[in-house]
């Protein structure tokens, strides 16, 4: 369980510099920071003892899927230093394992591979990834440290460290 104090570090780590000035700054200039705010507040919530807690978390994802078109899930991991230059229709599903200092651009989605009978697995992105506009990433894969995810890009299969993936069926590029 995520306890109060891990919940405010980790909003402390999503700032680009620790002070009041940059949080004010952020939270009312940067839908990437509202978004990842929103979902660690209601995932803290979510995962709370508190009588109403969970109700108040399932306003904070209403809020996330009304006004900006993103559907975090509360069960996913997401690190720190996470980036969403254009937070718009980004989709993360259960079981995602998202890495540190990664940047996710918009209608980006994490989700499993949705076959029926089988067991849900979902992606695993390690850190220094980038990830651009309209990929899709799904399935029980892994994505290597420092790779590149191509545009509109539709990855089903493990990429390795320090590599670009691009294209529908994608195809891997050393860098």
């Amino acid at each position: 369980m995520i306890t109060l104090k891990q919940t405010i570090q980790a909003i402390k780590d999503d700032l680009p510099k620790k002070s009041f000035k940059t949080f004010l700054r952020c939270y009312f200039f940067s839908a990437g920071f509202r978004i990842l705010l929103n979902h660690r507040i209601g995932k803290y919530l979510f995962n709370s003892r508190f009588i109403f807690s969970s109700k108040i978390a399932l306003y904070y994802k209403y809020k996330l899927v009304s006004k900006r078109g993103c559907d975090i899930s509360y069960e996913a991991q997401i690190g720190k230093n996470v980036r969403f230059p254009h937070a718009i229709g980004i989709v993360i599903g259960d079981g995602v394992i998202i890495g540190n200092n990664v940047k996710i651009w918009q209608q980006v989605t994490f989700g499993s591979h949705g076959k029926l009978g089988e067991k849900l697995e979902y992606p695993i992105v390690k850190d220094n990834v980038k990830i651009f506009a309209g990929a899709k990433i799904i399935g029980g894969l892994t994505i290597g440290e420092d790779s590149v995810i191509g545009a509109n890009s539709l990855i089903n299969k493990d990429v390795p460290a320090n590599s670009v993936a691009y294209g529908t069926p994608f195809k891997i590029k050393g860098k």
